[in-house]
């Protein structure tokens, strides 16, 4: 259902991107992302962690002593962490927000350095990323842009998607960020330049 509705979004915002990029002459795109990252050795960790607990409690209180059922134990745990989604969603909440930011970040340029790859040199560009899993929203834009638009103006943006999120949903939010950005690049990358 998520995976469904996520894809819905950015096919909206897809053609969100085709029209405000007919207002502009600058390059605008939109990433909205379930999670930067997997995560896989933080749930490995987590999972270690759970399983040698359980594996104490049992050999402390003698009711497990043998070497290859608490093994047995151990990777089973690192199993229910890894696959299990209301398992793997707690662990994720418990990794630390300045490391899932951190992810997110670096994710969102992975993503801009892929994007400004295909396009001319001279040529603007805004990238608009969203990761749900981080609650974390980027406006990440070319050297072009910071002379003409400052970054108050694409904070002021994020500003407004956020409550917007909070309001009308992601999907009208992440459309309405879209529609802001264009309004902004075509004020100042007219579509003639």
């Amino acid at each position: 259902m998520v995976k469904k509705s996520l894809l819905d979004l950015n096919v909206a915002l897809s053609q969100a991107t085709i029209e405000a990029e007919r207002r502009t002459s600058a390059e605008v795109a939109a990433v909205v992302l379930q999670a930067s990252d997997a995560y896989q050795g933080h749930l490995f960790l987590y999972g270690l962690v759970l399983g040698s607990t359980i594996d104490i409690l049992l050999w402390a209180g003698k009711i497990v002593a043998g070497f290859p059922f608490l093994f047995g134990i151990q990777v089973a745990a690192i199993a229910a962490v890894s696959l299990i989604p209301p398992l793997r969603d707690l662990c994720l909440q418990l990794i630390p927000k300045r490391v899932r930011h951190h992810h997110a970040a670096r994710r969102a340029f992975e993503e801009y350095l892929f994007l400004s790859r295909h396009v001319p040199q001279e040529r603007a560009i805004v990238l608009f990323y969203v990761s749900l899993a981080e609650k974390y929203v980027h406006i990440l834009h070319s050297r072009a842009v910071p002379a003409k638009i400052s970054d108050d103006i694409w904070e002021s943006i994020v500003s407004k998607f956020t409550g917007a999120v909070k309001t009308g949903g992601l999907s009208a939010a992440s459309i309405e960020a879209i529609g802001q950005i264009a309004a902004v690049l075509a004020h100042h990358f007219p579509e003639s330049d």
